[in-house]
């Protein structure tokens, strides 16, 4: 149960938010940690009505001590989280299997993320009031950037000025939305295509996510 100790939104209809997030657990064993403390995160949200695809970036070894660590992903999560590994590891910055992952969204709203971020805990109530209260498909908030030397980062709807992890898009948006750069700016350019096929984008004025 999540304690409130803050001021909440209400979401009508309690619809189903899922977050895709592309995984490269094999890089770094820390990884997994960051991992942990992103789900974390989500499992402190006021709205609990989510769920993630985590899509790692090729094969894990078949070992007991990665199994172990999988179960317990899994078990932290109340069964929230679906764990996929891709047939072969591509490391395009993670975009070929971002859009696999949101074939698998099984959400009316999605987002996406990587697996070294957090959330700060009315993050998905925040973002999503807006969708659904509104005529809003896009909406989005400020940051901590990791980048700026942690620290805080006022994001636009544009490239380069707002990361991947940083809003919530409708589904159908997203998923009629084809992913065409599959450079390092990639991030970028899906969000301006996004953004110019949304029926309404909404910046939500609140530093609510943490990059990593």
């Amino acid at each position: 149960m999540v304690i409130r100790m803050w001021k909440t939104r209400k979401v009508p209809g309690n619809p189903l938010v899922s977050m895709v997030v592309a995984s490269y657990l094999r890089e770094d064993e820390r990884r997994w940690s960051s991992l942990m403390c992103l789900v974390w995160s989500l499992m402190a949200q006021t709205y609990q009505n989510w769920e993630v695809v985590i899509v790692h970036d090729g094969r894990l070894p078949p070992d007991e001590a990665t199994r172990r660590k999988i179960e317990r992903l899994e078990n932290i999560s109340l069964s929230k989280v679906r764990f996929l590994e891709t047939p072969e590891r591509r490391a395009k910055f993670g975009h070929p299997w971002r859009e696999y992952g949101i074939k698998q969204a099984k959400g009316k709203y999605i987002c996406l993320s990587n697996d070294d971020n957090l959330y700060i805990p009315v993050y998905l109530e925040s973002l999503l009031a807006e969708l659904v209260n509104g005529k809003n498909q896009f909406a989005y908030c400020d940051m901590i950037h990791s980048h700026q030397q942690w620290r805080f980062f006022s994001t636009q709807h544009r490239k380069s000025k707002l990361d991947l992890g940083a809003w919530i898009a409708d589904g159908d948006l997203l998923t009629s939305t084809p992913w065409t750069d599959f450079s390092f700016s990639g991030d970028g350019t899906f969000i301006e295509a996004l953004v110019k096929k949304a029926k309404g984008v909404v910046k939500v004025p609140s530093c609510l996510f943490v990059h990593n």
